[in-house]
């Protein structure tokens, strides 16, 4: 049975891959559909999500100023994100270029999680346009199929939103960061 959720959840993953509009390569393709199709496939993901509030009453707040050390854990059982690790800096922290490291955090190993982000000095980053942590509908943390849930409710949805379009725009990419918040921390 567990083969079987794995296969189908590769399969969905691919076949969102594979719908995800690139610009072409001849010159004179209608750019503007494209442009729309991201624009659309954004707004429909948008309308289908529910309330963030509803997710953030499911996670736990973030201190909001850590050790400039950055320690492999903080209280609350928050874990260093492999994807933007302080100790591997500047080679990290791809997706969340103003932070200097982040931690994730999840109440099980399935369903909603938070990411927290910090700036070299320890504090909390608040702002997603300087690279705050975000709320996630599916954390990462769990196994392999719950990774790709990950993925697809929380990741290809981002870049949708914010990555690939022709030309940037702003407020689309506020629409992503409306239903994945980065939330709120406290000391």
């Amino acid at each position: 049975m567990r083969s079987t959720e794995y296969i189908s959840l590769v399969l969905l993953t691919i076949s969102l891959i594979n719908g995800i509009p690139f610009p072409p390569e001849d010159e004179t393709s209608d750019k503007k559909e494209i442009i729309a199709r991201d624009i659309g496939t954004c707004y429909l993901w948008y309308w289908s999500q529910p309330n963030p509030d509803s997710l953030l009453a499911k996670t736990l707040k973030p201190s909001c100023n850590i050790s400039a050390a950055f320690p492999p854990t903080l209280p609350g059982g928050w874990t260093t994100d492999p994807g933007c690790d302080a100790s591997q800096q500047p080679n990290t922290c791809n997706l969340h270029k103003g932070a200097y490291g982040c931690y994730r955090h999840a109440l099980s190993s399935t369903g909603p999680g938070a990411q927290a982000c910090y700036d070299k000095n320890g504090q909390w980053i608040s702002d997603p346009w300087k690279d705050a942590g975000t709320l996630d509908a599916e954390t990462p943390l769990g196994d392999t199929i719950q990774a790709g849930k990950h993925f697809v409710a929380d990741v290809v949805p981002y870049y949708d939103c914010c990555k690939i379009t022709l030309f940037f725009q702003k407020h689309i990419c506020n629409l992503y960061y409306e239903k994945r918040p980065p939330g709120q921390c406290q000391n």
